[in-house]
């Protein structure tokens, strides 16, 4: 782990104070609480920010992120974050989850009518695109991962069976999750690594295993359609490379007709083809940041995912991510080499 720097520097002449800690690592100390809801809104998306603590309130926030998906680890005094109905209607953030994990102390995530109290170890889930509530007890210290929801390969209906809900510390997958969170946090700088494009990836991966695992563990969805869906999402899963991915074949695996496998899809949302084509998509997109992967052409990499006409993937990864194949592999090098300063807005020009 690199040797943090310290170096205290005025912003906008407040008393905020960043920190070099490492390689890619941001921190940064408030010392009021209109301070630290500004570090907040700027650092990770707008936000209600209350506390008791009208005037001292030192906080400190350390960050790092690479590729879409971005760590918090947030100590402060007791308070208040909330992303009201108001926030969300009039600042477009883009399709967040955020994974809390509470590294000391207490603390409480509200959403969807459910409540999570949270001790140490302990992780909850929540989704930026509709209300909810976190409360820190006072010098709590917390962990947060924010991703893209179109990372994870399980549609947002299903997740959201899962938010506001503890994942305890000493059970299932959430036992080994908790602890690897945990250590990342203390290695933050490895981001910044050459071999850091992948963190991001696999640090998503593990999170939805573990959804698919409190899942399969929910009493209420334990029917055979959703015990279905989530298999046949496996195989699309395991089954990408394939160009002759499609509905009927997809079918054909699992001896249900095609309009039964389109009706699965349809009660989440979705469509069989939208789904293939986004995931392939996102692992094009993994393949496009990995610079150990930077000898093999964009179209080569597209063909790899059963994109076989480069003009049709560009198109589709355009609308999808909202820059061309080529920009993204241009610029990954830049954001990684730029630190994770304003770090949401490399993310996603929408948050502020």
């Amino acid at each position: 782990m690199a040797t943090s720097t310290k170096s205290e520097v005025s912003v906008n002449a407040s008393r905020v104070a960043m920190l070099g800690a490492g390689p890619g690592v941001q921190t940064t100390v408030t010392r009021t609480i209109d301070e630290f809801a500004d570090l907040v809104r700027t650092s990770v998306m707008p936000l209600s920010v209350k506390s008791r603590h009208a005037n001292a309130f030192v906080g400190r926030m350390r960050t790092a992120g690479r590729d879409r998906v971005f760590c918090f680890e947030v100590t402060a005094p007791e308070h208040t974050v909330e992303r009201t109905p108001e926030l969300i209607r009039e600042c477009a953030t883009g399709e967040f989850y955020k994974l809390s994990l509470m590294l000391q102390g207490e603390g409480m995530v509200m959403q969807d009518s459910r409540e999570a109290v949270l001790r140490q170890g302990d992780l909850a889930i929540y989704d930026t695109t509709r209300p909810y509530s976190v409360i820190s007890s006072e010098g709590a210290r917390t962990a947060i991962v924010m991703f893209p929801r179109d990372m994870i390969a399980l549609p947002p209906e299903m997740v959201a069976q899962l938010t506001a809900v503890r994942f305890d510390r000493s059970h299932g997958l959430a036992a080994s999750v908790s602890p690897f969170i945990s250590q990342l946090m203390m290695q933050l700088d490895h981001f910044a690594r050459p071999g850091g494009s992948r963190l991001p990836h696999n640090i998503v991966d593990l999170l939805g295993t573990m959804l698919v695992s409190e899942l399969d563990l929910a009493p209420e969805e334990a029917t055979h359609a959703s015990r279905m869906l989530r298999q046949v999402m496996g195989y699309i899963e395991d089954n990408l490379r394939d160009p002759d991915l499609k509905l009927a074949s997809i079918a054909s695996a699992h001896f249900i007709s095609s309009r039964y496998l389109q009706a699965l899809f349809q009660r989440n949302g979705l469509t069989v083809s939208s789904w293939v084509r986004e995931r392939r998509l996102e692992r094009c997109h993994r393949d496009l940041v990995d610079p150990s992967l930077a000898s093999e052409s964009v179209s080569e990499l597209a063909a790899k995912w059963g994109f076989l006409e480069p003009t049709h993937f560009s198109r589709a990864y355009k609308k999808h991510f909202g820059l061309s194949p080529r920009e993204a592999r241009a610029g990954v090098n830049r954001k990684t080499r730029g630190g994770v300063v304003g770090s949401a807005l490399l993310v996603n020009k929408d948050v502020a």
